[in-house]
């Protein structure tokens, strides 16, 4: 975001704010720590200031967040909307497309809202949000939201922060740098120091157990997993069927066990250099599309390959996500067909061993 644009966008975000006193905060899907940290860190800025906070997510909230401090201001609207008339201002924290926050009749509810009052903060790509909100659009390519608000709030304004809200901040930044192992975005260190200093606790932030619905996952999905070697990739179809298999193994919950999978299998298999899930969702005939990619080397985006397949993506370069309307078979067939399309036009090899 270009200095002078960056500049206009924050001042009409602290314009919003400031005139509104009551204020909802919505979290995107999927849910992660960084999306619940900094609806967290918002409500705690904003309630200094005297204003009337409600955080909402219209997804649950996973079993391995709900240690996070404070992780009960989170309400839960899985089955039916919000009165968002009720408020003066909507944040939408850490997603940059409206089905995000708003499911998938986000057009029906979109058409509702008062785009004047709608304010976004993200660090991915760009998409539909910013071309709507221009003007309260805080889009920033960071290591995560949450160090966006570190930025463009905190540091500025050098916030004193409790060490409730330096915990989980930290932890939603480790969580989107994978420790830092992503890429490296200038002030990521600065932030994380900061936080420490400010109580956050490394050794504990670290030190992660992992649950054996986890392994369980990973062992069932590996034996499912297609390793396509012309095309570096692996991929992980997940047809109703199969997820009816999980569920009967794993519970309702079963979705939120596949981090160990997504960390290894998808990016760590040597040769393998794009991992990619597809599942089925039969109720809306979409299939949704999950990715990682390793950091290093050449590699092509899976974002472009996915949106020239008929994917609605979007994400970051190494890892993110997006929707097909239509059957799995056409989604794969559609998928794989782009990559080596793709792969072709590069004129050269881009498998990494």
């Amino acid at each position: 975001m270009h200095a002078d644009r960056f500049g206009n966008v924050l001042s009409n975000i602290k314009q919003v704010l400031g005139r509104s006193q009551s204020i909802m905060i919505m979290i995107s899907d999927p849910v992660d720590p960084d999306c619940v940290a900094a609806a967290l860190a918002l409500h705690w800025m904003l309630t200094r200031q005297h204003k009337e906070i409600m955080i909402v997510s219209r997804y649950r909230i996973p079993a391995t967040m709900l240690d996070f401090p404070n992780i009960w201001r989170v309400q839960l609207y899985e089955t039916s909307l919000p009165d968002f008339s009720s408020f003066d201002a909507l944040v939408l924290v850490d997603g940059a497309t409206w089905s995000q926050f708003l499911g998938r009749d986000w057009e029906n509810v979109l058409s509702k809202l008062d785009l004047s009052r709608v304010i976004n903060i993200d660090h991915h790509m760009p998409e539909e949000i910013q071309a709507a909100v221009p003007r309260t659009c805080l889009n920033m390519l960071l290591s995560s939201t949450v160090q966006v608000l570190y930025e463009c709030f905190v540091k500025p304004e050098k916030m004193r922060l409790p060490v409730d809200i330096a915990e989980v901040l930290y932890r939603a930044l480790l969580y989107d740098s994978r420790n830092f192992k992503n890429e490296m975005h200038p002030g990521e260190y600065e932030f994380a120091e900061m936080l420490i200093a400010h109580g956050a606790n490394h050794e504990r932030a670290v030190d992660v157990n992992l649950d054996r619905n986890e392994v369980s996952f990973m062992v069932w999905a590996v034996e499912k997993t297609e390793f396509i070697a012309d095309l570096s990739l692996s991929l992980l179809c997940l047809s109703s069927v199969r997820q009816q298999e999980l569920e009967a193994l794993l519970g309702a919950n079963w979705s939120e066990f596949n981090s160990l999978y997504k960390e290894t299998i998808l990016r760590q298999v040597k040769g393998f250099h794009y991992g990619i899930i597809l599942q089925e969702n039969s109720s809306s005939g979409s299939v949704r599309l999950s990715w990682r990619t390793r950091n290093y080397g050449k590699h092509l985006s899976v974002a472009e390959i996915a949106r020239r397949a008929g994917f609605k993506a979007g994400g970051h370069r190494n890892a993110g996500g997006g929707s097909f309307q239509g059957s799995m078979a056409d989604a794969r067939a559609g998928l794989l067909n782009e990559f080596r399309r793709a792969l072709a036009a590069t004129g050269e090899n881009m498998r990494i061993t």
